[in-house]
């Protein structure tokens, strides 16, 4: 992204970048949730729009002091015609607002359309710690029901619980996980989730580790879960 005045004319936003501008900071609640969410300015009172491209925007933030200060807020993929803009800015603004608490702002040229436009679910990997439970968890249970000559300490577990009850546990979760992975499906069709990735991850690790409920944490919020 380069300031105005160093704007690049072959940029495919450039034509359109002043009436862009004029546009969105019409929309001074939108912008404010930009430079909240995507430049981690929590403090910012005010916020307006000074330049955009196909790269992201930028917008200049003013705190409770008057201090002002840019932030640089980049698109997830570069832009290649203008057509994209709109949709682009009203899901960054969905995401915004839904991860701030925010109240719903009106997205810019805001229609039937776009209303009924999908809601990314950005996948957050859980704690690595998580992963290597998870492991430790499986390969006790191979040894318990499966490994024909366990180590001594399993032996014991063995002739203290019967092995049946560890295969039951493992039902347990598998079916839990189940109904997890069933409500994941369903929220993330209802939000008209269409990334294949996401749908992946969501899925996999729900039924791995069930934690569904991270569907409605928003993203910056659950690394302090870990």
């Amino acid at each position: 992204m380069n300031s105005a005045k160093f704007r690049n004319s072959t940029d495919p936003i450039a034509p359109h970048a002043e009436r862009l501008i004029n546009y969105m900071n019409t929309h001074p609640d939108t912008i404010l949730g930009y430079a909240k969410y995507y430049g981690d300015s929590k403090d910012t009172q005010s916020a307006r729009m000074t330049d955009i491209d196909s790269n992201g925007f930028i917008v200049m933030a003013k705190d409770a002091n008057g201090k002002e200060a840019e932030v640089h807020i980049r698109f997830k993929n570069r832009l290649k015609s203008s057509e994209e803009v709109r949709p682009v800015l009203t899901e960054m603004a969905r995401e915004a607002e839904e991860a701030l608490n925010l109240p719903s702002t009106l997205p810019p040229n805001n229609n039937t359309t776009t209303r009924s436009s999908s809601t990314h679910t950005p996948f957050n990997h859980p704690h690595i710690a998580i992963y290597i439970g998870l492991l430790g968890f499986l390969y006790f249970h191979y040894l318990v029901i499966f490994h024909p000559s366990p180590p001594e300490f399993v032996e014991y577990v063995k002739s203290t619980i019967d092995p049946q009850f560890f295969v039951y546990i493992l039902y347990v979760i598998l079916v839990i996980h189940l109904f997890e992975t069933t409500i994941v499906v369903i929220v993330l069709t209802l939000r008209g989730e269409k990334d294949i990735l996401t749908w992946l991850l969501w899925i996999t690790s729900t039924l791995a580790i069930g934690h569904f409920w991270f569907l409605w944490i928003p993203k910056k919020e659950r690394k302090k879960i870990h």
